[in-house]
């Protein structure tokens, strides 16, 4: 009995088998004739249809599924017009799907050899976003927010009748403002260190490169007190003079005359 039940045993393994390996037939079987169908659709047919496609699947967030039917008009419709709107929508897509690197290199692109085509503000302006959206709190490193900066300003001045340059000089303000920061965060950090060559330099490199961004009355009481600290009373006195005849109204007023008192 023993032997029989191992031999019903043995011949249902060897059925689940066989209908295992089937399965895996037909499966792959179906898989290839699909990936036929795709391919073929992408090497003969319309860019058009490819391309509504790819719309119709962003719209409904099938995000894969879109960006392989715009791929396949770049892959294999490179001269359509629609190969155009394609690789602008691989930026779009890589950007919805928070892949900002790959979608500023789309942008990128498509400026780079389209400079003069209707949407290249579009992808400049899109291009700053990518970078934007990557921008960090003023103790990171702030690559991210100084590329922004470029894309915007090369928005402003390459299409200046662009519809999107107000929302853009409003974001270069903040990315200055951003920069400006960061550079005032790292003098202070010197100057409590004492190191006052090194905060001096970083004050000046502030006010040289943002003179804008309404921390010019700041830089200057802290340019004074290093040259206070550094024994160079004069340019102290003349930095703490101009810091008050020319910003009556900071709050740094105050003590800047009693430097002026006591020095």
């Amino acid at each position: 009995m023993a032997d029989r039940l191992k031999r019903n045993i043995q011949g249902v393994i060897g059925i689940q088998k066989l209908l295992f390996a089937t399965l895996i037939f037909f499966s792959v079987f179906a898989l290839s004739a699909c990936t036929t169908v795709n391919s073929e659709l992408q090497v003969s047919g319309n860019p058009g249809e490819l391309y509504d496609a790819g719309m119709e699947a962003y719209v409904d967030y099938r995000y894969d599924e879109a960006e392989r039917n715009f791929k396949g008009i770049l892959e294999y419709h490179p001269l359509s017009p629609l190969a155009l709107e394609a690789q602008l929508m691989l930026g779009d897509i890589s950007f919805v799907t928070e892949k900002f690197d790959d979608a500023s290199a789309y942008y990128t692109d498509f400026i780079a050899m389209h400079p003069t085509h209707p949407r290249a503000p579009y992808a400049l302006f899109q291009k700053g976003m990518s970078h934007f959206r990557d921008v960090l709190t003023i103790d990171r490193d702030q690559t991210s927010t100084r590329k922004a900066l470029f894309a915007f300003e090369d928005l402003l001045a390459g299409y200046p009748d662009s519809s999107y340059n107000e929302t853009a000089k409003e974001l270069v303000g903040f990315l200055k403002r951003r920069l400006a920061d960061r550079e005032f965060y790292i003098a202070r950090f010197y100057f409590n260190g004492k190191n006052y060559k090194g905060a001096l330099a970083r004050f000046r490199d502030m006010l040289k490169n943002y003179p804008e961004v309404g921390l010019t009355d700041s830089a200057l009481f802290y340019i004074g007190e290093s040259y206070y600290e550094l024994g160079e009373t004069g340019l102290a006195r003349e930095t703490f003079t101009t810091l008050i005849s020319d910003y009556p109204a900071s709050p740094f007023v105050g003590d800047a005359k009693d430097r002026i008192k006591g020095g």
